[in-house]
């Protein structure tokens, strides 16, 4: 008796690991990732981040995860044929992508980063402010600069704001001149906005 339970225990188990793998390389071959790069680089510099003890942890929580989908293993190979019968793969849409204060119809012109920290370098005599780049915002346009990879442009933006309202039958707020100004610099990627860094708003 025994011996027949361990027998079908392991039939159980090899069938699983079986079925599991070849699921695995189905998916990998037909199921293309519908992640935006912005997405998967912010996950990729999120791991790039982590320290040696954060990744050993995750490999053993990895180790036991796996363990477990062979345990379940009818679960997980049906999760596996939804993804193949195009089901959805995670509940991320365009919405959850971040929204930025610029977009492309604001964008000025093309700079140069380097000449940018120039013309920003602040000097205080009375040392009221950092002598760096944009002063006490010199971490945000650090952080921004620490976004650019190889292909990406970096632009000035100048947003629309508010804009007067002088039009016929307009009661609201009556402003002399566009209110909720903002300056900055972005970065685009593949003719998109991925980051951006903001240094004077009215």
């Amino acid at each position: 008796m025994n011996y027949d339970l361990w027998f079908w225990m392991g039939c159980y188990f090899a069938l699983g690991v079986a079925l599991v793998l070849v699921g695995r390389l189905l998916v990998k071959l037909f199921h293309k990732d519908q992640r935006s790069d912005f997405v998967k680089g912010a996950l990729a510099a999120l791991e790039a981040d982590k320290t040696s003890q954060e990744k050993r942890r995750d490999f053993f929580k990895s180790v036991a995860t796996g363990s477990l989908v062979f345990v379940v293993w009818p679960v997980a190979f049906a999760v596996l044929v939804n993804e193949l019968r195009g089901g959805p793969a995670s509940s991320y849409t365009k919405e959850d992508e971040p929204k930025f204060t610029s977009e492309m119809k604001d964008l000025l012109e093309i700079v140069n980063p380097k000449e940018v920290e120039v013309a920003a370098k602040i000097v205080d005599p009375k040392n009221r402010v950092p002598d760096l780049p944009f002063g006490h915002l010199n971490r945000g346009w650090k952080r921004l600069k620490w976004k650019m990879r190889p292909g990406d442009v970096m632009w000035s933006f100048r947003t629309s704001g508010f804009q007067p309202g002088n039009s016929e039958g307009y009661k609201g707020p009556q402003y002399s001149a566009p209110q909720n100004v903002v300056f900055g610099y972005a970065i685009v990627r593949s003719k998109k906005i991925v980051a951006e860094f903001l240094t004077q708003w009215d």
